[in-house]
């Protein structure tokens, strides 16, 4: 009421109080009170003299300070009345409080009394109105507690059932907000950081998981905005640590997240090896399509041969001429996608961590430098090494012509009459493992280089950027959230269960695919063992067919096989005549060596193999009759 409030004024609202009892189901006894209580404070202002006294009286407290709030003095008769009255002034908290205490004992009310019913409904009608007075601002853990506290008082006093379903209502509404108010605090408030993830988590649980969508109240796309929301104030090490727990619950998009922040973070501190558990993770998820990330976690670790395998796979039509357009050298596209990578999907989603995507100052680091090499010792002491294969399939050149004569003779059983053989087998294998040896140092050199340029690159692309993204070519193929039916759909495998039948109606470059994979399913079987070289002579020449079966009898007489998976990844035709196909093909490859045990002596991780293919007419059909490494 205002100071200068008139009596009429004061009247009138007594009369519009008085005709307006509050709603909820209060007891006679309590709106009786609440009447007097509005009774005595009109006669009050309505006497002139008395109504001085009182002004005087709150003068004196607001001099005193602040912090000095006046009060009215009230009978333990009328109390549930005078609490009545102090909710509806605004107070919902205040109210609360003093109905809490009025319910504990020793001044507690008798059992099923009006007075015990009256406080139990004050009680939780106050908490609901002071949440909502304290979600307006945004003090949402203070509105959860006033919530809990209120819940939990009308549980001991076993009152108001609909009125604390309300309560529970409001209380499950407000966690995310509670979750948010608690994760955006100052990192020096851990207690309350710590309550907030375990709240979090909780979220999570109840939706059925991070994929989940079991909380309908919470439809998944808004969890979705929430949650990318959520993320910027957790550290690294807080996703870290939530993203391995909901992953090995089964969630899929945990995992994926796990290996962004185990990257964000290797990446940041110079840590490899959590960009080597990283890329360990992704490579578990490998049907659902992350060859592009793997392609870029490859390339952190120096592993620049499988980098270039994953980016060349993961990567569309759009994708593979803008990554041309970055430079000469190849690794300067795959360079230039891992910064933009980095910096547009990895490094800005966490609180605590400010890296620039710069892959100079990375490879510079002594202790990423240090790890490199420890690895690529480890591998080639596996026998791992993507330098040096230990098979001949698909990368050893034809023999040249003055050799031809030697591998063509009659395979002995003898020992003495197979040397020649073996000796030329050994021998091409060393060249070919030198030279490939060789082949590997100068993409290391190549990679020092473009690291070296990788600002000038990174700067004079931008605007190709830019104009790559309004055109709709995604530089980064997947968002920072995969959606969970994108994340479960694997490819569809490649059938070629009857290839000669496709021909017909097959253009040159896919009738030449089409022979290539043919020749490469028949000499893995041959060289597992479970065929014959006669399947073979219809697909090439008899020196190509002998010169595979070289390579059996060689693996035979040790006791080995191989499990070889080769696939045609790519295959164009660089020159073509009636009688006479060039084609420059692109082999996915991987291969297993066992003992014919089955124990496994050596692998081959997944790699791409570059090779030119020669094939001729013979009759109605094509052969293969010579096949090279691709300059």
């Amino acid at each position: 009421m205002s100071p200068v409030a008139t009596e009429e004024l004061v009247l009138r609202t007594l009369s519009q109080r008085l005709d307006r009892p509050p709603e909820g189901g209060f007891t006679t006894d309590a709106l009786e009170c609440r009447a007097e209580l509005l009774r005595g404070s009109a006669d009050l202002l309505c006497d002139s003299e008395r109504r001085e006294e009182y002004e005087c009286l709150l003068t004196q407290l607001n001099a005193e300070g602040p912090d000095t709030l006046p009060a009215l003095e009230v009978p333990s008769s009328q109390e549930v009345g005078g609490l009545i009255l102090l909710m509806e002034a605004g107070q919902a908290a205040e109210a609360f409080e003093g109905a809490r205490q009025a319910l504990q004992p020793p001044q507690a009310p008798a059992l099923g009394s009006n007075r015990e019913a009256d406080l139990s409904l004050l009680a939780a009608i106050s908490a609901q109105k002071a949440g909502q007075e304290r979600c307006r601002d945004r003090r949402f853990e203070s509105a959860a507690q006033i919530l809990h506290n209120g819940i939990q008082l009308l549980q001991r006093m076993g009152q108001q059932h609909e009125q604390r379903v309300r309560l529970e209502s409001d209380l499950n509404a407000l966690l995310p907000y509670r979750i948010l108010d608690l994760i955006s605090r100052d990192l020096a408030e851990s207690g309350s950081r710590e309550f907030g993830r375990d709240l979090l988590d909780q979220l999570v649980q109840r939706r059925g998981g991070l994929d989940g969508d079991q909380d309908p109240e919470f439809p998944q796309e808004s969890f979705q905005s929430f949650f990318q929301q959520i993320r910027g104030f957790l550290t690294v090490q807080e996703q870290i640590d939530l993203f391995l727990q909901w992953g090995e619950n089964g969630s899929v998009t945990a995992e994926f997240l796990s290996a962004y922040a185990l990257t964000a973070s290797g990446f940041a501190q110079r840590k490899p090896e959590r960009i080597s558990s990283a890329l360990e993770r992704l490579q578990a998820m490998r049907d659902v399509g992350v060859d592009a990330e793997m392609a870029c976690l490859h390339l952190l670790l120096g592993q620049t041969d499988e980098a270039a395998v994953c980016f060349e796979r993961g990567s569309d039509a759009a994708l593979k001429a803008w990554a041309k357009e970055q430079g000469s050298d190849p690794l300067a596209g795959l360079c230039v996608y891992c910064s933009d990578w980095l910096k547009r999907q990895v490094l800005p989603c966490y609180r605590d961590l400010e890296a620039d995507p710069d892959l100079e100052a990375y490879f510079a680091d002594r202790d990423v430098q240090a790890f490199i090499e420890s690895s690529d010792r480890n591998r080639q002491r596996a026998g791992v090494s993507p330098s040096a294969p230990i098979t001949s399939f698909e990368v050893l050149p034809t023999p040249d012509p003055s050799e031809i004569e030697e591998i063509l003779e009659p395979l002995s059983s003898s020992e003495e009459d197979a040397t020649p053989v073996w000796r030329l087998w050994q021998e091409q294998a060393q060249q070919a493992a030198a030279q490939l040896q060789q082949w590997q140092s100068e993409l290391q050199e190549r990679l020092q280089a473009t690291t070296g340029k990788q600002r000038s690159i990174a700067a004079a692309s931008a605007a190709g950027l830019t104009a790559a993204l309004i055109a709709g070519v995604a530089i980064s193929q997947r968002p920072s959230i995969p959606a969970r039916e994108a994340l479960l759909l694997p490819e569809a495998p490649l059938e070629l269960d009857s290839p000669l039948a496709k021909l017909n109606s097959a253009t040159p470059a896919e009738e030449t695919e089409v022979l290539l994979q043919l020749w490469l399913d028949t000499k893995a079987t041959l060289l597992d063992g479970t065929a014959s070289a006669d399947q073979l002579q219809a697909l090439a020449s008899a020196e190509l067919v002998q010169y595979a079966k070289a390579g059996r009898a060689l693996d035979a007489s040790s006791g080995k096989r191989r499990k070889v998976n080769a696939r045609v990844q790519e295959l164009e035709l660089s020159s073509e005549t009636p009688e006479r196909r060039v084609a420059k093909a692109t082999i996915q490859y991987e291969e297993k060596v066992l003992s014919d045990d089955g124990e496994l002596l050596g692998q081959v991780e997944p790699k791409q193999i570059k090779n030119t293919y020669v094939y001729e007419k013979k009759g109605d059909s094509w052969q293969l009759t010579d096949f090279r490494p691709s300059i």
